[in-house]
């Protein structure tokens, strides 16, 4: 994520890849300008920095933004320019984010801009200005960010008194709800049902079970009467499970090891590092998922376990 003070450069703004001998500027808390190879050697006795630069050190070619007269923005990831860093005195904010995951980055965007205008005076004071990005190798494709998207919910009031285990009104609702920083559009004719606007800095709501959990957090979870079930009863395993539990212990001591990853994985993962050819056909695919790494439903279990290897080949085992 990277701040600039926006009255300190003049747009349009490019994002592209150069040699690191090639892309000169000022760095941020630097005396002087120097090129990428020079400051990749000033950052290697960093303790903080260092630990970033192999993000980008395997590559011939490095991402930069420029400005209309060339002057260097930043170098995503690793650091932003002196030039355009932000002061007591800015007055406009430009942000940009870089990331290997469209949606999380532009979730990270609305939330990071958001934060910015509840600072803003004036008329200016909770609204952002957008940005059209165009695509080089594409010019017919663009599209205006943050996009600063807005959902509704219809929620059951029934669904939200027997989830919480109370008997909330629809009024009641909406103060438990504005606490949250949610906002209640309004409720049915009949009052059966309320429909709760969820702003673009809330991606963790996904579903109207989540929008209840809100309710009860601004309700407050202590104020809920404990009363015991109607129905007591004995818990025990289910055979099978009991059985599965048994076998995990016997094949441990055998020396295997258990590995419980996500039934959810990219078809990247799932076809093309596997150097398959992707059939959508034969798997289960998400309408809406929230994220490239869980498209579909896996139909091996062979890449949960080799990015299980992936993320743990340095730790040791016996």
């Amino acid at each position: 994520m990277g701040t600039h003070d926006l009255d300190k450069f003049r747009g349009p703004i490019t994002y592209e890849a150069l040699p690191p001998s090639e892309i000169v500027f000022q760095a941020l808390k630097q005396t002087q300008e120097m090129d990428a190879n020079a400051l990749f050697a000033v950052f290697r006795e960093d303790v903080k920095m260092k630990k970033f630069l192999p993000i980008l050190e395997p590559f011939d070619k490095y991402p930069v933004f420029f400005d209309q007269d060339r002057k260097v923005l930043s170098l995503p990831p690793i650091i932003n320019s002196e030039q355009t860093k932000i002061t007591l005195d800015t007055q406009n904010v430009f942000v940009e984010i870089t990331g290997t995951d469209i949606q999380k980055t532009k979730i990270c965007l609305a939330v990071l801009a958001a934060q910015f205008s509840d600072h803003c005076q004036g008329e200016w004071r909770h609204k952002v200005e957008q940005v059209k990005i165009t695509y080089e190798a594409d010019e017919s494709k663009s599209e205006v960010t943050p996009t600063m998207t807005y959902m509704d919910f219809d929620v059951e009031m029934e669904y939200i008194n027997r989830i919480l285990g109370l008997n909330l009104d629809t009024e009641k609702v909406r103060e438990c709800a504005e606490k949250m920083g949610l906002v209640m559009k309004g409720a049915s004719a009949d009052q059966s049902s309320v429909k709760v606007e969820i702003p673009p800095t809330r991606a963790d709501i996904l579903h109207p079970i989540d929008v209840i959990e809100d309710i009860g957090i601004g309700f407050g979870f202590n104020n809920i009467e404990r009363v015991f079930p109607e129905n007591n009863t004995v818990g025990t395993y289910q055979p099978i499970n009991k059985f599965t539990d048994l076998v995990r212990k016997e094949l441990a001591q055998a020396g295997y090891v258990e590995s419980l990853t996500f039934s959810l994985i990219s078809i990247q993962d799932n076809y093309v590092r596997m150097r398959q050819e992707a059939n959508l056909a034969e798997c289960v695919q998400l309408s809406n998922p929230k994220t490239q790494e869980f498209e579909i439903v896996r139909t091996s279990l062979l890449p949960g376990l080799l990015k299980c290897l992936k993320e743990n080949k340095a730790e040791n085992v016996p």
